[in-house]
């Protein structure tokens, strides 16, 4: 009888450690973690970087993705995006234009049925650097 009873207590004690292991897991990883492609991220966005704002566009070619960047609050339109990169909820690109290159990446993430651009940073090699967000538009 004893040995039933400290198998039961072990079994017990096991679904309990493997229990909170699980919840300590589901605690520290997101519930859902999505996972975008290009295509998700081709078309018109807003941007933000206080006080700068603008417009992008993103194209898809073949398997690479590019587009152009407009600041309104600078007064530059045109500079150029390359090397868009899509990986799991990240997305990363260059900017190319009057001020040089910059190197910008963010994490994606739909809010109320719209894909943004949070946790975003760019910085400009050995330079400057800061935070952005971005919006879908269509």
């Amino acid at each position: 009888m004893n040995a039933k009873r400290r198998m039961s207590r072990c079994c017990a004690l096991g679904l309990t450690v493997g229990l909170c292991a699980l919840i300590a897991g589901c605690a520290t990883e997101p519930s859902s973690r999505a996972s975008y492609r290009l295509s998700d991220v081709e078309g018109t966005w807003s941007w933000m970087q206080n006080p700068w704002y603008g417009e992008s566009v993103l194209k898809r070619e073949g398997d690479t993705c590019g587009g152009t960047l407009n600041d309104v609050y600078e007064g530059t339109y045109g500079d150029k995006i390359e090397d868009v990169a899509v990986a799991g909820n990240h997305i990363q690109f260059t900017r190319v234009g009057q001020y040089g290159v910059q190197e910008w990446k963010g994490i994606l993430k739909k809010e109320k049925g719209v894909l943004k651009i949070v946790d975003g940073r760019w910085a400009k090699a050995g330079r400057s650097s800061g935070a952005f967000t971005a919006e879908k538009q269509r």
